[in-house]
């Protein structure tokens, strides 16, 4: 039966008397070399460090153990799969060798028994080509293939594995056209403050911060961040801290790329306003204690705009696991 996580188990935190709530989740996996052997292990005990249950050969299957009871066990008691899925993995599985064979029959089992569930998730590694067992289906996956990108995925995996997804629903809002008479509806939308929100972890955004008394919305949820920016000549722009769900700004002079930024905690964000040009940063924590870095890319006054009105244009990275460094995330673009 799942288990449903508490707020005990949630990233960062460990609480031994919470460990019956923790999601269950069994590994499959080929042993293809040492070093992949060892990059798995690693990947589950920074999951049980994390507040999941997993369950390993290495750990749960000792020696004399009935590895086809240990692997039917294994599958059918867990609340989800992780499938590390290799070339060797797939290979293996078509082939009809070892341990990955009598795993594969089992899990096509579960897919045909349970096909509304999404108890089956497929990790890419040491697979070039993105090839998926087409007896997992076509499912979503999540893609550890190359190492400078483990950090991003790893959130995501988390996420998953815990039901708390890094997006969260929006509520749904007052529809606008029963609320709103005809003749005022198009006024309405056009200031309407929902077209100065960019609600993903990462983007590019320019807007004109003339409107809106100079906010943009960043994230969702427990991780939105108010950016609020002021005119303060060609090229510079005050930004603020007086928005309720800000915490701190500090400016990051010269900082071009989110992934500059290894320890955001590092900078001062003692003022309650920071002045910054292009090609510097701002640095912000949110009343929730998450990190965001905004890139500041062009900022333009209304005499220096080519249409006359203000604008700015960034680019901003919002670091989903609470931490503070910056330094393996992508790009934001």
């Amino acid at each position: 039966m799942s288990r449903t996580p508490s707020s005990a188990t949630m990233v960062g935190v460990t609480n031994p008397a919470d460990a019956t709530l923790a999601p269950r989740v069994f590994v499959s996996y080929s042993w293809d070399s040492p070093q992949h052997s060892a990059w798995v292990l690693k990947l589950a005990t920074r999951l049980r460090h994390n507040g999941v249950d997993v369950i390993l050969d290495r750990w749960n299957a000792r020696l004399g153990t009935n590895l086809p009871l240990f692997m039917e066990e294994g599958i059918r008691d867990a609340d989800r799969i992780l499938v590390i899925v290799t070339d060797t993995y797939t290979r293996k599985a078509y082939e009809g060798r070892g341990g990955v064979a009598y795993e594969r029959r089992m899990l096509t089992a579960e897919l045909m028994d349970r096909l509304d569930e999404d108890r089956i998730l497929p990790v890419l590694r040491d697979n070039p080509d993105r090839r998926i067992p087409m007896f997992l289906g076509n499912p979503v996956y999540l893609d550890f293939r190359r190492d400078e990108n483990y950090e991003a995925e790893y959130i995501k995996l988390l996420h998953n594995l815990h039901g708390q997804e890094i997006l969260p629903v929006p509520p749904i809002g007052p529809n606008p056209l029963q609320v709103v008479s005809p003749d005022r509806i198009a006024r309405t939308l056009r200031h309407d403050p929902a077209r100065y929100v960019s609600p993903d972890v990462h983007g590019t955004e320019t807007f004109d911060f003339s409107n809106n008394d100079g906010e943009y919305e960043l994230g969702s949820g427990a991780m939105t961040f108010t950016l609020r920016v002021g005119e303060a000549g060609r090229g510079v722009v005050h930004v603020y801290n007086n928005p309720a769900d800000i915490e701190t700004i500090a400016s990051a002079s010269g900082v071009t790329d989110v992934t500059e930024v290894s320890d955001a905690s590092a900078y001062d964000g003692s003022s309650r306003v920071r002045t910054v040009r292009e090609g510097d940063a701002v640095v912000l924590c949110n009343s929730n204690g998450y990190w965001a870095v905004v890139c500041i890319d062009q900022v333009h006054t209304r005499g220096s705009s080519p249409d006359g009105h203000p604008s700015l244009t960034f680019r901003f990275a919002i670091q989903p696991d609470h931490t503070a460094n910056f330094s393996q995330l992508r790009q934001a673009n």
